[in-house]
This record gives C-alpha cells, structure tokens and sequence, in this order.
C-alpha cells in the first residue's frame, strides 16, 4: 500500500462539513461548561469550589472521550458514530437543569457546603455530554486522513478548528446569556448538535440508501425544553451573572440571587419595607449634608437609588450595575422610576469606577455573591488597590459605604476583619456598624485629604452642616438628630441606628490585608 493511497472512508460529506461539525462541538464544550457554573451557582454559590469542580470535570469527560473516540475512529471508521454521538452530546444537555436541581437536593444536607459536593452535581449533569463530545475530534482526524504522509497536519487543523470553536463559544457566552438567557442557550446548543448529529446520520444511511427514523429524538426532547413553575414565584430566570427570582411572600416583594434575599419592599408601598442596613446609606449625608451625588455599586431592587430619588430632589444618582436583567428587574418588579436625575451604566463596578472621570460625593457599595455559607464579596471589588481607585473618585470629606454580609465574632468574621484592615489603610476614617435585624456589618469610610483643606482646615472654608465633618472621632448619632431638626430628610430613628457600633469598631486591626494579588473573600468559608 502506497502512503498516498486514499485511506477516508465514504466521501460524501464534503471536509468543509467535517469542519463545521468540529467547530461547534468544540463550542458546545465551553459552552456547556459555563452553562453548568451558572446552574451549580444556584445550590453551591460563587465560590472558587464551583468552578473547580466543572473544570475538573469537564477535563475528566474529555479525556474519557478522547480515549472512547479513539476506540471508535479505529473499530469503525464511519460517519454514522459522529452523527450518534452529536445527538447524544445534544439529547442529554437537554437534562442538565433537572439533574443539578435533583443532585443537589441529595447531596446538599448539611449546613455547611462540603467540597465534593458541587464536584458530585457537576458529574451527574455534565459528565456525559463532554464525554460524548470528546469522542469528536479522534473521530473526525480519521475521517480526514486521505493520505498517511499527512496525518500530521490533518490532526493539526481538526485539533485547531476544535479549539477555535472553543475560544468563539466561550466569547459568546457573555452574549448569549444576555441576550437568550442560560436555558434558551442550552436548548439553542443542544438543538445545533442533534441536527447536525440528525444529518450526518441521514446522509451516511442515505448514500447506502437505506434510511432511519432518527429524527424522533428531536421529538423526543420537546416535553423537557419548557420550564419548570415555581410556587409564589412571580418572576425567574438565569441571567449572565444569576438565577433571578422575585416572590410575593405574605405581604412584600422580595428579589433573590441564586436563593439569597437581595431586597425587599411592601407590595402595597414600594417605598417601605426595605432591608434595615440600606438605611446606613444616609450616613455619608450625615458627614457631608451637602453632598449631591451618589454612585451605587450593584442595584438589587433598587431600594438605595429609589429612596434617594424621592427624598433629596436635587441629587443625582448613579448606578453601576453589571447585570442588564437586575436593571430590567428592579424597574418591573421594585417601581424604580423612570428620572432624568438617574443614570444606571450596565458595567462592572470596578471597571466603571476605573473609567469615569465623574466625582461623587458618596459611593455605595451594596454588590457581592451569595453562597450556601453566606456572602462572597467579588474578590476585586474588595482590594487595596480597587478602594484607592474609589478614593480617587470620591470628593474630599466624601465617603465610601460598604455592605457586608457577615459580623465580627460571627459568620464570615475573617472578611469582616479583612474589610476592616483595607479599607483603614485608604481612607483616612473608617466606622463599623452592625444591622440589628440581620448579620450585615456596614462600614463608613470617609476621605480627608489634609493636603487639599483650606487654611481654616475645613474644604471650602465652610464649616459643617455647610460643608463635610472632618474631625474625628464624631458623634454620629448627635450630627444625625441635628439634621433632622432642622428638617433635612433622614429615616426614622436614624440617630439610634448611628450607635449601633460593631465590636469591629473597638477591636484590634489583626485582618488580612486584601490585594489584587490575595483576596480569598469568594472562597467559601466554614470547611
């Protein structure tokens, strides 16, 4: 046998289809694999362990299939098994969400998350469709070989148009899962793989003219592509960044992230009933009554930007939020209103603060992950290096608010201790409150930058409440009842929420120093 004799097998699929057909399935592995994170998110949370369990077992399931391709390119030598095994990578997507809602259901029955947990959920939902796409590129490099002195370089392009697939499905994530949202993309990607499965298997029992009814597992599949109802649940869906829901539960409207409350109005009111830590929002008015603008750093329900809009009519607000359904959310569901004096970027916080050249009199950080053992902070919003940033957007005697869920000596005391440690090495005051009604401890960081007073020491060579309170330690609470009697807006009883101190307060300063480069505040705690 000579090394260019022909050695392909039925040549009645041209090589561009081949090439197709690699293209997407290398696609489908990435894009399996983010839809699988965003499913897992909802039971395990953000964590790093999530996505370490889907990596594993996505490599796992691609090297079983390698090595099952293989077999199969050798033992074979047919078009027919590509096609069955398109349409298995495909049919048995279909399954995913209902897998992971029943393994984790199992596996999940202690309070804190073990780590082989989301490791199990990921096995049970994912291992097989990545497995049978694995077997893809053995099969297809067969089937390219037309001369043996090529092999090499037939190898070489299946392996790259794999791999080229894989860049351009993990690219389109993002915009998939924005503009369909997570279950119309896992349909949309099942449903390419079972046709182009379908196909080759028609065309391979065509050209030996003899055909087969495959077709009905496209039928098949129809019952499970519509989605599950949940009682009292008014809205859900599985966004980029969460699996959204809003429920009516007795008498207010509650929005949750991946099973965690984000905000909470009366249904009756959309202007009461809101969480009790929003209320340190005020304190930077506290400080500096003259302030005129405000960024918010994650919109939820709206319930911060809403209760600013209504009360000081001559301020501005801007939102960062990274999530365009949140948005869409908090305006259908929260009544947040329509106002010429609101602005709402849809962008990462971090990114926005970077970019902007705007200065606000107050930053509000109201934006982080929920996990089955309680907060993760998004690791750089939480940074040295990102607070200097905020510092910089911030107008002197201006102040940083940061909510985090978790409480010193408590739930989460590492971050709470940690927080504390970073913020105190940018800005120049920092105090810690602790939510009566819940385990949020909120910090007030204000910015004093001595070099640009005025002789007098104050900013605008205004004293307070004409300009910002700059000495420190303050009374809070008194600045507060001041204010109030002379008519400025603040909540109800917001004197005494001001002494609500965290023993963080007092405490020594023996937290972890967050920065870019070590900042485990998204790794789940408690193991």
């Amino acid at each position: 046998m000579s090394n260019e004799q022909n050695v392909s097998s039925a040549s009645f699929v041209p090589a561009l289809c081949l090439g197709v057909l690699v293209f997407v399935s290398g696609a489908a592995v990435m894009i399996y694999e983010f839809i699988a994170v965003r499913m897992l998110q909802r039971f395990f949370g953000s964590s790093l362990e999530v996505w370490s369990a889907e990596i594993s077992v996505c490599l796992l399931g691609l090297a079983a299939g390698y090595s099952l391709g293989g077999w199969m390119a050798d033992r074979f030598r047919s078009w027919a098994p590509l096609g069955v095994v398109l349409c298995i990578a495909g049919f048995s997507a279909v399954f995913m969400e209902p897998i992971v809602v029943k393994t984790a259901e199992h596996v999940a029955q202690s309070e804190v998350m073990r780590w082989w947990e989301p490791l199990v959920a990921s096995a049970a939902a994912t291992l097989v469709p990545l497995l049978a796409l694995g077997t893809v590129m053995p099969q297809a490099i067969r089937l390219a070989v037309t001369r043996l002195d090529r092999v090499g370089s037939s190898a070489g392009r299946i392996a790259a148009l794999s791999t080229l697939g894989s860049i351009c499905g993990t690219m389109a994530t993002s915009t998939l899962f924005v503009t369909w949202g997570v279950r119309e993309s896992l349909y949309a990607t099942c449903a390419a793989l079972v046709v182009g499965g379908v196909f080759i298997v028609f065309a391979h029992f065509a050209a030996r003219r003899k055909t087969a009814p495959v077709a009905a597992l496209i039928v098949a599949s129809a019952p499970f592509l519509a989605p599950a109802a949940f009682a009292q649940t008014i809205y859900e869906n599985y966004s980029a960044y969460h699996h959204i829901l809003v429920r009516d539960e007795a008498e207010k409207r509650i929005l949750y992230f991946d099973s965690s409350p984000q905000s909470t109005m009366f249904k009756t009111d959309a202007y009461a009933g809101g969480f009790e830590y929003t209320e340190f929002f005020y304190a930077p008015l506290v400080l500096d009554p003259t302030t005129k603008s405000v960024l918010f750093v994650g919109l939820g329900g709206g319930t911060g930007p809403k209760y600013f809009l209504k009360h000081y009519p001559e301020m501005k607000i801007e939102v960062s939020e990274i999530d365009p359904a949140v948005v869409k959310v908090a305006k259908q569901y929260f009544e947040l209103p329509e106002d010429p004096r609101l602005r709402i970027v849809t962008i990462d916080g971090r990114t926005f603060i970077q970019r902007t050249k705007q200065t606000y009199g107050a930053i509000i950080m109201d934006a982080y992950a929920s996990g089955p053992n309680g907060a993760y902070l998004p690791y750089h919003l939480a940074t040295q290096e990102f607070f200097r940033s905020a510092f910089d957007r911030i107008e002197n005697g201006g102040c940083l608010v940061y909510n985090v869920m978790g409480e010193y000596g408590g739930s989460n005391d590492n971050i709470v201790r940690g927080m504390l440690q970073t913020l105190e090495s940018v800005f120049q005051k920092v105090y810690v409150f602790q939510a009566e009604s819940s385990w949020n401890t909120v910090y007030l960081a204000q910015k004093i930058d001595p070099a640009k007073l005025a002789p007098n020491g104050t900013r605008d060579g205004k004293g307070w409440p004409d300009g910002p309170w700059l000495a420190h330690p303050a009374d809070l609470s008194d600045l507060a009842a001041q204010l109030a009697a002379k008519g400025n807006y603040l909540p109800p009883n917001f004197p005494k929420r001001l002494t609500q101190f965290s023993a963080a307060h007092t405490a020594a300063r023996d937290g972890k120093l967050y920065t870019d480069n070590n900042a485990p505040v998204d790794i789940a705690q408690g193991r």
